[in-house]
């Protein structure tokens, strides 16, 4: 393992230098940390989950963000921050199962649940507090998990009618991870694309329908190609939000680390709330906009989910320990109870009603994103010291 991070090492030092050419623009100074992802400058991932932890943590830790695929992609996203490319970013666990083959867990168990806010809480606890091995995936890519999001708001973006269940029968369906195990049990084909060429396959009829929040219909350019939107809610799918690569970190002064510790809850808050819960308000508006029918799935998907999930843990454990998890079924275990623990401290919270906005109201997503964040760091971020990590 010890050779295998270090041929990666040498070889993301080298690409490094290369890039630096290209991107002059980010910093010279080894002072700067430079975040990066795949999502666009005006996403609202950046727009209201990233910039404002840089304009925060500005006078503790320089920090300057390369969106946009510049830096890696997806699949590369783990590799590339272990290796140096960026000193933090995005990860999408299932693009990289056999390096994050226990944090993948949390991934996979997204059809237990669909609300995202739930969700995002139950994962990132049972990542940061009970799931050492899930840490030590990271470790052993030399990163360090720091927080995390969910997607939710779950349906079909489809280019071609699918309106019922009846008609996903045959149809081919971008999905991924989970996703593909729930398409196949509605007998419809699934289709591996990544986030960068989903759109193109939309577009060209490689896949019928993209499986994923309803928010993407106004995160990614698809709206031209979407002409029927299947909405049922089910499935809210976790990922990394802030990975940093673990030589900066250690590389960090204990005030650094503090501050940057300290401004995880927040990320993780406006990242759920208003790229997702926001965005899929905009897209429903979108959708009006354009003519686009939403078919809001009736009880027969209800009943199909219910009978769907009752075999979700021990499928995944399955598929989890044939790719070398030590613990799957302690893992799965504990994030449902975690689950369960947050779906109380939402319902309690008001929190829920979130979900149900039909317009935006900015007085009510800014009061969301304080109370998500004082949750989030009263439950979690405040249980664990960052000088530990």
């Amino acid at each position: 393992m010890i050779n295998r991070l270090l041929k990666i090492k040498q070889f993301m030092t080298v690409t490094l230098a290369i890039l630096l050419l290209r991107f002059e623009n980010v910093s010279a100074q080894e002072s700067v940390l430079v975040y990066s992802n795949t999502s666009p400058p005006d996403n609202a991932a950046n727009v209201y989950g990233i910039v404002p932890m840089i304009e925060e943590l500005k006078n503790t830790i320089p920090m300057k963000l390369v969106p946009g695929s510049q830096l890696f992609d997806s699949r590369t996203a783990l590799a590339s921050i272990g290796g140096g490319i960026a000193d933090a970013g995005e990860v999408i666990s299932s693009y990289s199962r056999s390096d994050l083959k226990h944090a993948v867990i949390l991934n996979d168990l997204m059809y237990l649940g669909r609300n995202e806010l739930v969700v995002n809480a139950a994962a990132t606890e049972t990542l940061l507090l009970n799931c050492p091995n899930c840490l030590t995936d990271y470790a052993e890519s030399n990163t360090l998990f720091l927080s995390g999001a969910a997607a939710g708001s779950y349906g079909m973006l489809c280019k071609n009618e699918v309106t019922n269940l009846t008609q996903i029968k045959g149809k081919k369906f971008r999905a991924v991870s989970a996703s593909r195990r729930w398409v196949r049990a509605l007998g419809g084909i699934p289709v591996s694309l990544s986030i960068n060429d989903m759109v193109e396959g939309l577009s060209r009829g490689l896949v019928d329908c993209i499986v994923g929040p309803i928010a993407w219909l106004k995160s990614y350019p698809i709206a031209d190609d979407v002409n029927y939107i299947y909405a049922y809610n089910i499935g809210a799918f976790s990922f990394a939000t802030m990975v940093i690569n673990r030589d900066k970190w250690d590389g960090l002064d204990v005030s650094q680390k503090q501050a940057l510790w300290g401004a995880q809850s927040g990320v993780s808050a406006r990242t759920v709330v208003r790229l997702y819960v926001a965005e899929a308000i905009k897209a429903r508006m979108i959708a009006k906009e354009k003519g686009i029918p939403i078919n809001n799935a009736g009880p027969d998907i209800e009943e199909f989910w219910l009978d769907f999930r009752k075999d979700e843990t021990s499928t995944v454990n399955k598929v989890a320990s044939d790719l070398g998890a030590k613990n799957p079924k302690e893992i799965s275990n504990n994030f449902v109870k975690n689950i369960e623990k947050w779906e109380k401290i939402i319902s309690s919270s008001g929190l829920s009603n979130l979900l149900n906005l039909e317009e935006l109201n900015e007085e009510i997503l800014y009061k969301a994103e304080v109370e998500y964040e004082a949750l989030l760091q009263k439950n979690i971020f405040d249980k664990i010291n960052p000088e530990d990590l």
